[in-house]
């Protein structure tokens, strides 16, 4: 498995799971049937979990492509929350925190978690209470929002 959608009837959320090595290509194809189960069931939180894939830099313009080409051309709402899983793979951790500051840098409410517990509190959360990930950091704007996780 390189990866899967499955919708989760009781939180409400659809979840994407990587596993093993994923090529540009397995990525965009994966943002996309996930993408058509939330519309399918009229959900716009998600939840992608990482822990297990691996990657490298080949895949950086496809990751780009995903909020910048898919996104829009799907129409995906801003209101949509994105949880991130963080992989266990250092440098696949690089590809992922360039994934969300990509989402974020065009306005999409994403945010990274060690575990899943985290990532599904944060998803049921009422959206006054979320945050973009790591707002305490600068923005690409060069601004920062002082915010912390709790």
């Amino acid at each position: 498995m390189k990866w899967k959608t499955e919708y989760n009837d009781e939180l409400q959320i659809v979840e994407l799971t990587y596993e093993g090595n994923i090529t540009g290509k397995d990525i965009k194809e994966a943002a996309v049937a996930r993408i058509a189960m939330g519309r399918q069931k009229g959900v716009t939180r998600y939840l992608i979990d990482t822990r297990k894939v691996q990657t490298d830099s080949s895949a950086t313009i496809d990751i780009y492509d995903v909020p910048t080409r898919i996104y829009p051309d799907e129409c995906v709402s801003h209101i949509s929350h994105i949880a991130v899983i963080k992989p266990e793979l250092p440098e696949t951790s690089d590809m992922v925190s360039f994934y969300v500051n990509a989402c974020m840098n065009r306005g999409w409410l994403v945010k990274t978690f060690e575990d899943r517990d985290s990532a599904i509190k944060w998803l049921q959360q009422e959206p006054s209470q979320q945050s973009h990930a790591d707002d305490s950091k600068p923005r690409a704007d060069g601004s920062a929002s002082g915010t912390t996780e709790e």
